[in-house]
Parts: C-alpha cells; sequence; structure tokens
C-alpha cells in the first residue's frame, strides 16, 4: 500500500511546470507530518534546537560582554585637560 506521500508523488509526475510549485508545497506538508509523526525524530529535534539555542545565547552573552568593555579612547574632560593654551 502507497503512503499519502508516495501518493502525491505519483499524482504529480508528468504536470506542467505551474501546477509542480503546488505539488512540492503539499509534498514538503506530508514530509513534514510524517516526521513529526516520529517521536524519535521529534526528541532528535528538540535536543538538537536545545543545543543550538544554548550555543547561539552564549555566543550573544559573550558578544554583549565584549562591547561592554571600557572605550580606550580619553573622555571628553581628559582630551579638554590634555590641551595647553599659550
Amino acid at each position: 500500500m502507497a503512503t499519502l506521500l508516495e501518493k502525491l508523488v505519483e499524482e504529480r509526475v508528468g504536470q506542467a511546470v505551474g501546477t509542480v510549485s503546488v505539488a512540492v508545497d503539499r509534498i514538503a506538508e506530508e514530509i513534514a507530518r510524517e516526521a513529526l509523526a516520529d517521536e524519535t525524530f521529534r526528541r532528535a529535534l528538540r535536543e538538537l534546537v536545545r543545543v543550538r539555542s544554548q550555543k547561539l545565547l552564549d555566543q550573544l552573552l559573550q558578544n554583549g560582554a565584549r562591547n561592554k568593555r571600557p572605550s580606550k579612547k580619553p573622555t571628553k574632560h581628559a582630551r579638554r585637560d590634555s590641551v595647553r593654551l599659550p
């Protein structure tokens, strides 16, 4: 017995290019449904998202810490004090 995905592919074989886009969308939706129905896949996907999210958060925090370092440029008052008038 053919799966829904296989039926969708068979229906679209040989169709005009204009309908291919619709077919691709329906096939992608069916692939997503089938994949998300698999508990092992969902667990692996959740873990991947968790790990990548943590890495992204760590990078953002590191970048934020780097941007908070004091500037090496002299302050406005220091520059004014360093100018000597004749």
